[in-house]
């Protein structure tokens, strides 16, 4: 998915949250957001942080954001990667911890990201994701993402999405076709 420069919208967290960057040992919080097994982490240590973040050099530890609770608990997180295309900036790693989900973090949480990335200067944002993260999808979606398609069966994959979270289906002129954007990867 990708979105441009447009401006991130209001920034809202519930009260008692806040955003901030990566601080020495929050790794095993990072962890604990991420270890659902969906995103391929499957231990809670400093050392598996470390070789899953900190060792990427497409990685600035002060572009990892952690969502702060009002009681001082990592509830999420989300990391802005450094691309070697000019001018854009990737949305990586984006998980709500189990115990905050179901709470509406996960979208001021990524406008926060996107509102870094675009102070950077940056004009195209990415992120990669997968069909069947329907809630993702939908807050993707909601933070101005659009589909890419960059296979031939990606309007139809995105026509059953855009079903199942019961939304309109975005028409071809809004996505951006195949040749337009490359999708990027990172190596996952």
């Amino acid at each position: 998915m990708m979105r441009d420069d447009a401006k991130a919208g209001e920034i809202r967290f519930p009260e008692g949250f806040s955003m901030r960057s990566y601080k020495i040992g929050d790794g095993t919080g990072w962890c604990g957001c991420c270890i659902d097994g969906s995103l391929g982490v499957d231990e809670i240590s400093e050392e598996a942080f470390g070789k899953r973040m900190l060792s990427d050099d497409n990685v600035d530890p002060g572009n990892i954001f952690f969502l702060i609770s009002p009681s001082g608990d990592i509830a999420g997180t989300v990391t802005y990667l450094h691309t070697s295309e000019e001018g854009a900036g990737y949305i990586h790693m984006v998980s709500i911890s189990k115990d905050y989900l179901g709470k509406r973090l996960s979208l001021p949480m990524l406008q926060y990201a996107i509102q870094k990335i675009l102070e950077d200067g940056k004009k195209k944002i990415y992120l990669t994701t997968d069909d069947w993260r329907l809630p993702a999808l939908k807050t993707y979606l909601n933070a101005g993402f659009k589909p890419v398609f960059y296979q031939p069966d990606m309007e139809e994959r995105w026509r059953r999405v855009m079903d199942a979270l019961g939304l309109n289906f975005l028409p071809l002129s809004q996505a951006f076709p195949a040749g337009e954007v490359e999708p990027h990867h990172t190596g996952d």
